[in-house]
């Protein structure tokens, strides 16, 4: 990995807090970054893997990353996505349930009844 890429992820315990409190909010079928819409549109095109094939569609999904965690307030990082291209968008709908059932795998014990 190179030294820019190292430093598109800067993560700091707010950054972290507010990702933990995300995925909490998820294991209860509360998905805060997504509206409903958003998620059912990214199941029912393409395949998450076949859209990151594509190279400048994985370079735009950093960057989309990039600008999440640079944004602070949960209105705003749902208002990005919006913005977003539907493929991007697509891939981190992909992307935050993959993190959200290994988030739950992580925390077994403590997990709350998923509902999504």
């Amino acid at each position: 990995m190179d030294e820019e890429m190292k430093e598109i992820f800067p993560v700091t315990t707010d950054i972290l807090e507010s990702l933990d409190q995300i995925f909490e909010s998820g294991l209860r079928g509360t998905h805060l970054l997504f509206s409903n819409s958003m998620i059912r549109e990214a199941f029912h095109r393409k395949a998450s893997k076949d859209l990151l094939a594509d190279e400048s569609l994985t370079e735009q999904v950093q960057l989309a990353l990039a600008d999440l965690l640079d944004v602070e307030s949960l209105d705003e990082r749902q208002e990005y996505i919006e913005s977003l291209e539907p493929e991007t968008r697509d891939i981190l709908v992909h992307l935050y349930f993959g993190f959200l059932d290994k988030y739950m795998n992580y925390e077994d014990d403590q997990a709350p009844e998923v509902l999504h």
